[in-house]
């Protein structure tokens, strides 16, 4: 009988120590971003500050998680697995269609897609590119689906024809490598990071841009409750006044956040055909 009940209690103790994490995973806030392939751990060190700071305002753990990718990030926004969400527009956009995720705020000012060369490849124009290995980031990225848009609108309809290959990589940087070691002649990049290279001491020529988009925005789920979605909008305008959000924030190179609504993203939706 003792033997019996001590059986019990240790299946009870074993069940309740199963159950303590998944719970506690239950009671947190999670912040889906995207990782191109970055680890957990990674993200979790990049985006603590902004975590730790909207845990402290929501008084409720704040858990951000990475999706390698748009598509997979689609998949996980249209089941509502993330509470919020800090992405490019466009993944934004998608949200709102699919599962009524609601924009809150964005870094000020906009994103747009530059064609870049090093200036050793002598590519300065458009005209110039013709036949040359051309890499972009990912295929679902919104940055390279803006970039086949610039070059409609620049007459090439038929890239795969107009140059002599194409490259996808994981991110910006790949973009980058790939320019440095010579496998692209011209890269594909949002506009403030040719600016950010050249900074850096790279000497490239600027191509082409194209028009300019909201820049980086938070969204939430449109089913938490109005006082969890204000309190989360108010804690992101005032970012700039916290310190481990001061660390997030400079850390990213970001100036800190502004308000933004759905009307705000309804050019770059109808441009990129988000129904």
């Amino acid at each position: 009988m003792v033997r019996s009940k001590l059986f019990g209690i240790l299946s009870m103790a074993i069940a309740l120590a199963a159950w303590q994490p998944a719970a506690a995973q239950e009671r947190a806030y999670l912040l889906g971003v995207i990782s191109y392939g970055n680890s957990a751990q990674m993200i979790a060190s990049e985006y603590q500050g902004l975590t730790d700071y909207l845990g402290r305002v929501l008084k409720r753990p704040v858990r951000v998680e990475g999706a390698r990718d748009f598509i997979t990030f689609g998949e996980r926004a249209k089941a509502k697995r993330y509470h919020m969400m800090f992405v490019a527009p466009s993944a934004v956009i998608e949200a709102n269609r699919a599962a009524g995720y609601l924009p809150v705020a964005k870094i000020p000012g906009l994103l747009s897609v530059s064609f870049m060369a090093p200036a050793k490849t002598n590519i300065a124009f458009p005209e110039d590119m013709k036949g040359k290995r051309i890499g972009f980031t990912g295929k679902d990225a919104m940055i390279t689906k803006l970039a086949f848009v610039e070059l409609r609108n620049l007459g090439i309809m038929e890239p795969e024809k107009h140059f002599s290959s194409l490259a996808y990589y994981n991110d910006a940087d790949g973009v980058l490598a790939g320019m440095q070691m010579n496998l692209i002649d011209v890269g594909v990049a949002n506009s403030g990071l040719f600016n950010v290279w050249t900074n850096k001491g790279f000497d490239m020529n600027l191509i082409h841009s194209g028009k300019g988009v909201p820049h980086l925005s938070f969204a939430v789920r449109g089913d938490l409750p109005e006082s969890v979605r204000r309190a989360i909008a108010e804690a992101l305008l005032k970012a700039t006044q916290d310190k481990e959000a001061q660390e997030f924030l400079r850390f990213s190179n970001f100036p800190g956040f502004e308000p933004a609504r759905l009307a705000d993203y309804e050019e770059l939706a109808k441009t990129l055909g988000i129904k």
